[in-house]
């Protein structure tokens, strides 16, 4: 039976279990606006704009996606997902970042590489490349009292510089729970072959919209200290650009103009860009924690 989840503002119903997803406790009957479906997809779209070794798409309605191991995914006009999964195959993964961000795309939304969290009423976006340690830093944030409300996806509309609010649920890898000194034996698994779980914050934003204030850059060092620097310009919509989520197939739904549009507006309308080195270790985790905070005072 299809099971109903909080999707950014959205109801989306889904025949597969998204545990980063809060269920939904909104009215019963509301309209769905996303689904996602096990269904049969074609290998080929018919008459592809393009056709590459993973994704072809058609116009800038039609994404599919054909992955070894997992199988076919189809996104197509921004509220269905079809999914022809191989057999014992897990396609959770895919269908919690990536393919959300081809569904945002498709909206003519902004998805960012990023986890978001809210100050008061400020937002501040946490964007990297996985890895990166956007999601262990906004737990440490979380700890503080701050509400996280997008992990992986941050959905923005560049119209009106705001961050669309997901839920406070983080999908942290072992290691990252070890360093937060986080159990993970009572946390449900973020997919059943990887040691990531899902994580509640416990904390929500009042807001389904908030208002963008900061983008932190993440990158991660081997040693070193902890450091802060504030991109302007050119150079911060350069570096915006290296962190939209599933770039090279919005390119191919011919996004690529409207998104040098969008981020062009955030820096323009007064998003500040900054770019946060953090060094490996628990230590460091508090300090870029604070300097983070500090972005709001500049």
């Amino acid at each position: 039976m299809p099971r109903a989840y909080h999707f950014h503002g959205l109801k989306l119903e889904s025949d597969f279990h998204l545990p980063a997803l809060a269920p939904w406790d909104g009215p019963r009957h509301a309209r769905c606006d996303v689904v996602v479906r096990r269904a049969a997809v074609p290998p080929r779209l018919d008459a592809p704009d393009h056709v590459g070794p993973l994704f072809q798409t058609k116009g800038t309605s039609e994404y599919l996606l054909a992955l070894p191991g997992t199988g076919r995914i189809l996104v197509r006009n921004g509220d269905e997902v079809l999914v022809d999964a191989e057999p014992d195959a897990d396609p959770t993964p895919v269908l919690s970042g990536s393919l959300q961000a081809v569904l945002w795309h498709q909206r003519g939304l902004l998805p960012l590489h990023g986890s978001v969290i809210v100050v008061g009423a400020q937002a501040i976006a946490l964007c990297g490349h996985s890895a990166a340690g956007k999601s262990t830093l906004a737990a440490v944030l979380a700890a503080r009292g701050h509400a996280v409300v997008a992990d992986d996806v941050c959905v923005i509309d560049p119209h009106e510089t705001q961050v669309l609010a997901g839920c406070g649920r983080l999908r942290l890898w072992r290691d990252a729970l070890d360093r937060l000194g986080l159990e993970s034996r009572a946390l449900e698994r973020a997919a059943r072959d990887k040691e990531k779980y899902v994580f509640d914050c416990g904390i929500r934003s009042a807001q389904e919209r908030n208002r963008l204030t900061a983008i932190i850059l993440l990158s991660r060092r081997d040693s070193g200290a902890v450091t802060i620097e504030r991109l302007r310009g050119a150079r911060a919509a350069g570096a915006l650009r290296g962190v939209v989520h599933m770039r090279r197939p919005a390119s191919a739904l011919a996004r690529g103009p409207d998104i040098f549009a969008g981020l062009t507006r955030l820096v323009a309308g007064g998003v500040t860009v900054w770019r946060l080195h953090v060094p490996h270790g628990a230590p460091s985790l508090d300090e870029a924690a604070t300097l983070a905070l500090g972005v709001l005072e500049a």
